[in-house]
């Protein structure tokens, strides 16, 4: 009983003696004696359950204490993209392209149904051939159009940084949405303001959306791997993140700001600012970036817009310099191309701050003017009248 005694004291962090004195207590309160069985069982249920109630508290603790609160404010929010679509289609590309080459790469998994209508599924994981029999198909499973039934995988054995891929040799999720963006600010710990590059999948980051340009505070993960990375997790960030501005400023989490958005992001950013002029020698030289480094921050004056929303769901914004000289060679107006998920609310006329990625396409005549794929957004003065959207319509010529 000594035994029993002492190790479950070891188990609950006290003294020999504190678990001496409860055991006899336990017995005292139970009327049975010190020595009998039923006080060995009596004792075992009252450990495990302070041993029990123990773990739970400090799993508690972890979760609570799991993650990184940020202070700033997003300089760029993009659309959510799926980002198992370009691997999908390169799997069924390349099984179009050479079916045997495919399978034995690993890009795809075969299928072929048997009379029981269960289906054989067969992989090469690792130069090695695998099949098994499966009752469903995974998500991922694409019928093609001469009716063969393929199942995209994921060939990615280790990640950029060195880590290694977990889901490698397995299905490709038929759909993974993500929202990507650039976060200046503070996370956890951190003593000066810096640029985060943020990341926030499925559902939850589709529905994530603070306005750019104004200070919040949220939950995040950082990656422990990638210094400058943080993630959004489960709905905590969704559900945990509030405007600065909207706090009660007497409140325990409000803070005061150190500078107006736009002059902690020409500090911080000063190598991402170009003028429109430069606007496509900036664009030549960054393109060899990583996609996530390929963005610019310029400004310019509102001088046209369009709010009906092309194919898809994009507005037009065209913007000028007008203290840049103008040569009438060409229509000295910059395109953005503004998603549906940021606000325009201000006319022609207004000073805006506009980031994004550049594209150039090739025309009759070459190169033509850089364009701005609009992720972030801020008015500096507001002037004009708001332009409402209308739907397009097609124009009916029935009666030519």
């Amino acid at each position: 009983m000594q035994n029993e005694i002492n190790k479950a004291a070891e188990k609950l962090g006290i003294s020999q003696e504190d678990a001496q004195l409860k055991f006899e207590e336990i017995c005292k309160a139970n009327g049975v004696e010190t020595d009998s069985t039923l006080a060995k069982g009596l004792w075992r249920a009252y450990a495990h359950q302070q041993i029990s109630m123990k773990k739970r508290t400090n799993n508690n603790t972890e979760r609570k204490s799991f993650g990184d609160t940020a202070f700033g404010f997003f300089v760029s929010l993009e659309e959510p993209r799926d980002m198992m679509a370009y691997n999908r289609r390169r799997a069924i590309e390349e099984w179009k392209r050479d079916a045997y080459k495919a399978y034995q790469e690993g890009f795809v998994a075969t299928v072929e149904e048997t009379e029981d209508g269960k289906y054989t599924v067969s992989r090469v994981f690792d130069g090695e051939e695998q099949t098994r029999t499966l009752a469903v198909l995974a998500d991922g499973a694409e019928t093609l159009e001469d009716g063969t039934i393929v199942i995209p995988l994921d060939v990615t054995k280790r990640y950029t940084n060195g880590g290694e891929n977990k889901n490698y040799g397995k299905p490709l999720a038929k759909e993974l949405m993500r929202r990507s963006g650039l976060f200046v600010g503070k996370v956890g710990d951190d003593s000066d303001y810096q640029l985060y590059y943020f990341s926030y999948k499925n559902q939850n980051g589709v529905d994530f959306l603070p306005r750019t340009f104004e200070y919040i505070h949220m939950p995040v993960i950082k990656d422990s791997n990638r210094e400058g990375y943080i993630y959004g997790y489960t709905k905590k960030t969704l559900e945990g993140w509030e405007y600065n501005a909207e706090m009660d400023p007497e409140g325990d989490n409000h803070r005061e700001t150190p500078m107006t958005p736009y002059n902690l992001v020409s500090s911080i950013l000063a190598d991402k600012v170009v003028s429109l002029s430069l606007l496509d020698d900036r664009h030549m030289e960054q393109r060899d970036l990583p996609s996530v480094e390929r963005f610019v921050i310029t400004m310019g004056t509102v001088c046209n817009m369009n709010m009906t929303p092309t194919s898809n769901g994009n507005r037009i914004l065209n913007i000028t310099d007008l203290n840049a000289d103008f040569d009438y060679d060409t229509d000295g107006m910059t395109t953005c191309w503004v998603p549906q998920h940021i606000e325009v609310d201000f006319g022609i006329g207004s000073e805006i701050v506009v980031v994004g990625r550049t594209s150039m396409r090739e025309g009759d005549d070459g190169m033509e003017p850089s364009t701005i794929n609009l992720s972030g957004l801020l008015v500096t003065e507001r002037k004009g009248q708001v332009v409402e959207i209308t739907e397009d319509e097609e124009e009916n010529l029935d009666w030519f």
